[in-house]
């Protein structure tokens, strides 16, 4: 018997949570305190066994969603080349934008060639 207690120490070692990993706990209060709410909770109105991950995602910032309707547009433009709905010059300048975009510049400040088509026509 006293050759399988270390033994077993060694296997169930690694079972424990390391010293300085996961949540500290309180102690329970003795007499007539109280435990001053819930403690096992992350977020604000978290319920106590709710995933923190369940509450609802932030909403996208202005410069994230520009970036992504770039790569979106980018994205667009490279099935459109190659299904043959756009010329190659076309295709070049959405990536052109798009990369002045996704470098986070402001699309007002792009100074290469537009790549828009003319309407004829309109003035």
């Amino acid at each position: 018997m006293a050759k399988l207690v270390p033994m077993l120490g060694a296997v169930f070692a690694h079972a424990a949570t390391p010293a300085g990993q996961g949540r500290k706990q309180h102690p329970k209060p003795h007499g007539r305190r109280v435990t001053r709410g819930e403690k096992s909770v992350s977020q604000p109105y978290q319920q106590h066994g709710e995933l923190a991950s369940a509450a609802e995602p932030k909403p996208l910032s202005d410069r994230m969603m520009m970036r992504d309707h770039a790569k979106h547009s980018m994205r667009r433009a490279t099935e459109d080349w190659v299904d043959g709905r756009i010329t190659t010059h076309e295709h070049n300048a959405v990536h052109a934008r798009g990369k002045h975009v996704m470098a986070g510049k402001h699309p007002r400040e792009y100074s290469g060639k537009s790549g828009e088509r003319k309407i004829h026509g309109l003035h």
